[in-house]
């Protein structure tokens, strides 16, 4: 099997047609989603569905955080599944205005506190009872508002500062798919801030192997 190219050239050729038709509105577990521009497409790939409908059969949490939320779509999901306090956190900017837009696109799901952050930078001090990441796999040059700090670099940050806003019984949350390579796979990251990872589930496509994570505190 010819191995899949993984460079920003190619990542980008694959998301041109949804940069081309930014703004647009989907829809995702009956949630109403405006992909506004320069905001990662939440209906692209295998991720977000896979893992969507992974987190709908997860029990709620009191209190949950989505970080690297784009278009809000995990956050709204928190909330779908009975999460009762959600906080949305994006480094990019465009996201964030465009949850304040789905929110009013979504009532029934509201509130949900949404907040402009370098991952924890602005986050107030609170704990949380379950965490979502979906983390930009690799470094990126920009476009959708992804920044080169991906894959492997982002997760070290995020495991350092996030210990701060947990406890030993806060489940965290990850997906992965296996053709970014074991560099940037959390499998290997986490353990080496002290904590453990479960895989929960597993599904094939034409890419390859798709995971998703538990993490939890050692």
């Amino acid at each position: 099997m010819k191995p899949l190219d993984m460079s920003i050239e190619a990542r980008k050729q694959e998301l041109s047609h949804y940069l081309d038709k930014q703004p647009y509105i989907t829809e995702l577990d009956g949630i109403t989603l405006k992909i506004a521009k320069n905001v990662f497409p939440s209906d692209f790939g295998l991720t977000s569905s896979f893992f969507g409908n992974f987190m709908l059969r997860q029990s709620p949490a009191e209190t949950a955080l989505d970080m690297g939320c784009g278009s809000g779509y995990f956050a709204f999901l928190l909330k779908k599944m009975g999460c009762e306090n959600v906080m949305g956190v994006d480094f990019n900017r465009d996201a964030v205005l465009c949850t304040l837009e789905n929110t009013r696109l979504n009532p029934d799901l509201a509130h949900i506190d949404f907040l402009h952050s370098d991952l924890f930078a602005d986050v107030p001090e609170r704990l949380f009872d379950l965490i979502v990441f979906n983390f930009n796999y690799y470094p990126c040059d920009g476009t959708f508002g992804l920044n080169e700090d991906g894959g492997r670099e982002i997760l070290k940050r995020f495991f350092h500062q996030v210990k701060d806003y947990i406890s030993e019984h806060t489940r965290i949350y990850i997906p992965y798919s296996e053709f970014v390579g074991e560099e940037h796979d959390p499998k290997h990251i986490a353990p080496e801030f002290g904590f453990s990872v479960t895989l929960e589930e597993s599904t094939v496509n034409h890419a390859g192997e798709h995971y998703i994570y538990k993490v939890m505190l050692a």
